[in-house]
């Protein structure tokens, strides 16, 4: 993109996510996989950007994704 409108776009872009929006997504994309295998690799996703999170942080995506989840 054109420097220049990606300047000009800048007060309407969406803010990066943060590493307990990583984790959250992760944890709902491993519960709501279609098979066991992709479910283990979001799984693994969510371990990897949980790295330097606290056991606080990581409960709350936890709670969070399973909220998420069609019981």
């Amino acid at each position: 993109m054109n420097p220049i409108f990606a300047q000009a776009l800048a007060p309407w872009a969406p803010p990066a996510p943060t590493k307990t929006d990583l984790v959250t997504r992760a944890l709902i994309m491993a519960l709501t996989a279609p098979d066991a295998a992709r479910a283990q690799e979001c799984a693994d996703l969510a371990e990897h950007w949980a790295q330097g999170l606290t056991e606080a942080e990581v409960e709350a995506c936890k709670a969070e994704a399973s909220g998420y989840v069609w019981r």
